[in-house]
């Protein structure tokens, strides 16, 4: 009974010509016989969907974050374990060319470029052989005189270190050019608690790296003080860590995991993988004690443990960060159909930083923007040459904010901050009624002074960075919900540099070089709020969270018009499905929001993120009473936008239909099939 349409679906997908009836019923039949019959419905959709991906010139990815970016292979087998990227300390000390080549980047702010190769070298030589820990004993030019602050010299004093430690006829140094991870971000990358003494952190690293069950492990010094260029602050610190060539060797090397015979490497291999990414030691699928410990249970320190250990790179060499912005705009080439457009969140304090923002120019297509850093890249990072495909993708950037604020009262601290909105609802609503009147009032904000203190020094690097506004695109408010509903975009500060942004001042369009009219914001709501029944007394903790989120984006609304997007956003579906409870004084709040919704949301759209509302959520992307998820929403016809947040956390390496060409945003299309977001009438 199938239709002209349907058979030449069926006929593209079972790759046949002039499909016969009685080959379909065949064919059908078989599938039954192997319980597969509903998988064709998925099947005859996707083939439908790749029709009209066919007819698409490219995807946007309007919601990611490149920080969270990289699968496993990158991270393990294109960087951590590639010494041609990450050579050996004595890989630097031996040979004067890796050390120009891949060491330090230094920014000279007057001149606003990278100081060249060869007198950055001399520098550091020099640093090595001559600095004695009396700052007042060596001297050295602007810019380099910067890098070394006095809590450096202190702290220099008091480790009694020096570059270089003397023994005789031996030279030991004390300078790492091999990146060193800290122990601080090697305990927050395995999940340890950073309460506990350092002592202690240190020997559960120890244990799950397998350093106690080595022969030497009581003469190798694995941990120790070293000390590092933060080419991200550009400055001098002292680290207590291990470098990158330990922690290589205590992970099995450059093997593959399957060919790690020792158990001891196997298990630091299986933690260093999970403390990238929500992987299995595979790399391939979340293990199942991870797959439980998240699913449905979202916690603040996930995206913090697995942001530790890259953070620890890029950090020490900022090139890592532009062969990772490099990394996933070829994944996007190459994925099918490619994406043309899109947006990285990245924290306004890297955006205030000229040198970072150098960085992330590297590839851009804005022609005026020029990257001192790009070059370099022919004669000292050959795997950043361009290969064509960087002109196929347009990326910009969203300025991230965070949104945790201060206790609201001191009445409540700040390591609980739900216990506010459980017992007094009232006054948190009440609190961001006060916000309301200070922006209304054009008056400074009372609870997002942390913001706005960002704000402004992202604002004062943007009026020296040509086409700043070229580059960043909006601001983006992330990190943990639970218990932080409040929006600080609301705040008048936030108002003004927007509208700014947009060009409604002439005088900050001259100190910024430019303007985008359609500079915008997007606010991550509804993701982690868990759901508490009506009948329960903790639904006006639902309630009053979700009643500041929807009030935010109203005020945001009416105070900007447009270009206002909302990341995830699912728990408004969960809230748009309540039937209403007349006994619960926080019915009227929820009868407020649902009758206005429609309004509010009708030009807000809301960026779904399929894979990672799964695995963090669980099942509660999907409303039990419909099939469909995020029924309600639709509706209410509220915009929705296929995103993946953090490729490279998330498995989306490959498709879930098995198309080979899929990964990334292209995978999330069939699994928008699969999970029924996107159905027939789609």
């Amino acid at each position: 009974f199938l239709n002209e349409r349907e058979k030449q679906v069926l006929e593209q997908w079972m790759g046949i010509e002039n499909v016969q009836v009685s080959r379909v019923k065949l064919f059908i039949r078989r599938k039954r016989r192997s319980s597969l019959l509903e998988d064709i419905d998925d099947q005859l959709n996707t083939a439908l969907l790749l029709q009209c991906l066919k007819g698409q010139d490219g995807l946007y990815e309007l919601h990611t974050h490149l920080l969270g970016m990289g699968n496993i292979s990158f991270w393990i087998q294109d960087i951590l374990i590639d010494r041609a990227k990450l050579p050996t300390q004595n890989d630097f000390i031996n040979d004067d060319s890796f050390r120009c080549r891949l060491g330090p980047l230094v920014w000279n702010t007057k001149e606003k470029c990278f100081i060249d190769r060869t007198t950055t070298l001399k520098l550091f030589d020099e640093l090595r052989s001559s600095y004695d820990s009396d700052p007042e004993k060596y001297n050295c030019d602007e810019p380099f005189k910067g890098m070394m602050s006095d809590e450096f010299h202190e702290q220099m004093k008091h480790h009694e270190l020096n570059f270089q430690d003397k023994d005789k006829d031996k030279v030991k140094d004390n300078f790492s050019y091999d990146v060193v991870f800290s122990l601080e971000n090697l305990a927050k990358g395995l999940g340890l608690e950073a309460s506990e003494p350092r002592d202690r952190i240190q020997a559960a690293v120890e244990e799950k790296l397998g350093i106690h069950t080595r022969s030497d492990w009581v003469e190798h010094v694995f941990f120790k003080n070293w000390i590092i260029f933060n080419a991200r602050e550009q400055k001098l610190q002292i680290v207590y860590g291990i470098q990158a060539e330990e922690l290589r060797m205590l992970i099995g090397g450059d093997k593959p995991i399957d060919q790690i015979i020792q158990p001891a490497q196997r298990d630091a291999r299986a933690h260093i993988i999970n403390a990238f990414s929500m992987m299995n030691a595979d790399g391939s699928e979340p293990c199942s004690v991870d797959f439980h410990s998240f699913r449905g249970a979202f916690t603040p320190e996930f995206y913090p443990r697995r942001y530790a250990l890259k953070d620890s790179m890029y950090s020490q060499r900022l090139d890592i960060l532009a062969y990772l912005l490099w990394h996933v705009l070829h994944r996007y080439d190459i994925c099918l159909p490619p994406v043309t457009y899109c947006e990285f969140s990245v924290g306004c304090r890297d955006l205030s930083r000229p040198w970072v923002v150098d960085i992330l120019s590297t590839f851009t297509d804005i022609e005026n923007l020029r990257s001192t850093f790009k070059e370099f890249i022919d004669i000292n990072f050959p795997w950043l040459k361009p290969r064509g495909f960087e002109k196929r993708i347009v990326y910009r950037f969203l300025a991230g904010f965070k949104r945790e604020t201060p206790p609201v009262s001191n009445a409540y601290s700040d390591d609980k901050p739900t216990t506010l909105f459980f017992e007094v609802p009232h006054y948190a609503i009440h609190i961001m009624l006060k916000e309301f009147y200070q922006s209304d009032q054009e008056k400074p904000t009372i609870i997002f002074t942390e913001q706005v203190q960002r704000l402004l020094e992202m604002k004062k690097e943007a009026e020296t960075i040509p086409y700043f506004f070229d580059l960043v695109v909006g601001l983006d408010l992330c990190g943990d919900e639970l218990g932080h509903p409040y929006c600080p975009f609301i705040a008048f500060e936030f108002i003004k540099f927007v509208k700014e942004a947009r060009g409604t001042n002439p005088k900050f369009v001259e100190e910024a070089r430019g303007t985008n009219p359609n500079f915008g914001i997007r606010i991550h709501a509804g993701e982690n709020v868990p759901f508490i029944r009506p009948e329960l007394p903790g639904y006006r903790l639902f309630v009053a969270h979700m009643y500041i989120l929807y009030r935010c984006i109203d005020f945001l609304n009416k105070k900007l018009k447009s270009h206002i997007r909302v990341g995830h956003g699912v728990a408004f579906d969960k809230l748009l499905s309540i039937k209403n409870h007349k006994y619960r004084k926080s019915s009227v709040l929820v009868a407020e929001m649902q009758r206005n919704a429609k309004s509010v949301f009708a030009e807000v759209p809301f960026e779904v993120n399929i894979t990672s509302n799964f695995y963090l959520l669980g099942d509660a992307v999907r409303n039990v009473e419909k099939e469909k998820p995020l029924s309600y929403l639709y509706d209410i016809h509220v915009p929705v936008v296929l995103s993946t947040d953090n490729d490279g956390i998330w498995p989306i390496d490959k498709c879930t239909l098995g198309h080979q060409s899929h990964h990334s945003l292209a995978a999330e299309y069939c699994r928008a099939i699969t999970t029924r977001f996107i159905t027939e009438e789609n």
